[in-house]
């Protein structure tokens, strides 16, 4: 059985990529953009910049 990869977070809005691990989330649970800062959210969608 080989390695399994890990869980990568990339936005939507910048195209950065992270572990999902190092990734902050907002209030509601949402996660935001290490780079620029977006939240991706259902009611906000790509280049929502929502601070939390």
């Amino acid at each position: 059985m080989g390695p399994t990869d890990r869980a990568v977070f990339t936005c939507a809005d910048c195209g950065a990529s992270a572990p999902s691990f190092g990734i902050d989330y907002d209030r509601l649970g949402y996660p935001v953009c290490p780079a620029c800062e977006a939240v991706e959210s259902p009611l906000g969608g790509p280049g929502a910049r929502v601070r939390p």
